[in-house]
């Protein structure tokens, strides 16, 4: 049992002490002042005095106590004040009636104040939870506003940012004499350029807007479009790839599979040192492509193997730079083709990231 819930059951068993014990000493003393001024007030006064007590007990205390009272008084009505006194038989027939009647007036009003003490308890509770609600859904509806407008301004800012790095790459491009800046700047602006698209990339997974548009495909041709934006990550690291040569021609969108596979690829070059090789092994089993990318790093920290696909994740000892947006990207796409990313350590060491998508073989030729 939680703390807070184990406070309140004491808190509440407390106050139910309390009550019994506050409707005897109601009883006893009512018992005691009608008593001293029954000369001045008669037998029937004391009743109602008593019946007061029990309809103001019922707007406050639970039904348990409220019915101990409702009995209590009647018993002590009659012992103390119905003739013959200081017993419990009563001789006169209308006494016998008026009894009976208190008896059933104190049971009924008890318990009926206590059922509407019950339900504007229960009104009040479910007013409280409709309240939580209507704040809870109020803040849903802020948070998806404030979502969607940072969506929509990183997609404003990224598009506009599109244009000037497209015209500073064809002016580097353009430019006639080696200039010992231009590579910096050439550098840069990929940089750059990568971090642009990856909130593209982001938007567009966040907005649900990505449909699939399957086409027969080798993955010969989906490796080549997701390594050529990366040659400059993969000038002094050999990429070793294996599998490929008894895959069959398969139905599957090659672009967003290339881009989620270079955004894998980005990452093996971002946490591995230079000269490493990263290793791409793909296989085709029982409707399903497997891709496997191994990289020699340090490997992911034990535990992260989920948090390394959540945005802006980035692990110890990683360069400058980068948004840590590519690996959620990639889950993002390829979950839009109805499959998964996983990750892993390899057992020889480095990290070991495995895309597995359905995808439709094309049959073979006779």
């Amino acid at each position: 049992m939680e703390p807070d819930a184990a406070a309140r059951k004491e808190s509440d068993s407390l106050a139910l002490v309390a009550q019994y014990s506050g409707s005897l000493a109601v009883v006893f003393s009512l018992a005691a002042t009608c008593r001293a001024i029954l000369p001045q007030t008669g037998y029937l006064f004391s009743a109602l005095m008593f019946l007061m007590a029990i309809v103001l007990a019922g707007t406050r205390w639970h039904r348990g106590p409220v019915i101990l009272m409702a009995i209590l008084s009647a018993l002590t009505w009659n012992f103390v004040f119905l003739q013959p006194q200081f017993t419990f038989l009563i001789h006169h027939p209308g006494d016998l009636a008026i009894f009976a009647l208190f008896f059933i007036v104190a049971l009924s009003m008890g318990h009926l104040t206590s059922n509407l003490r019950q339900r504007e308890d229960d009104l009040e509770r479910h007013h409280r939870e409709r309240e939580s609600l209507l704040a809870e859904r109020h803040r849903a509806n802020l948070l998806a506003e404030s979502e969607r407008l940072h969506r929509t301004l990183l997609d404003s800012v990224s598009h506009e940012l599109k244009t000037p790095i497209t015209i500073i790459r064809t002016a580097l491009d353009g430019l006639a004499s080696p200039n010992p800046y231009t590579a910096e700047i050439t550098t840069a602006t990929r940089r750059l350029q990568h971090i642009v698209d990856n909130f593209l990339g982001m938007t567009r997974v966040e907005a649900d807007a990505l449909r699939p548009n399957l086409n027969w495909e080798e993955l010969h041709d989906v490796i080549r479009a997701a390594t050529t934006p990366l040659e400059e990550e993969f000038r002094s690291r050999p990429l070793l790839i294996t599998g490929l040569d008894s895959l069959p021609l398969l139905k599957l969108d090659s672009r967003l599979l290339a881009q989620a596979l270079s955004n894998i690829l980005h990452n093996a070059a971002s946490y591995s040192p230079q000269g490493s090789p990263v290793e791409i092994s793909a296989a085709f089993l029982a409707d399903f492509l497997e891709i496997s990318v191994r990289d020699h790093g340090q490997g992911i920290p034990d535990g992260a193997e989920n948090a390394v696909f959540d945005k802006f994740y980035r692990g110890p000892d990683v360069h400058a730079g980068g948004t840590g947006l590519g690996l959620a990207i990639a889950r993002g796409l390829v979950r839009s083709m109805k499959g998964d990313i996983s990750a892993r350590n390899h057992p020889d060491g480095g990290a070991c990231f495995t895309i597995r998508l359905p995808a439709q073989a094309a049959p073979l030729s006779p």
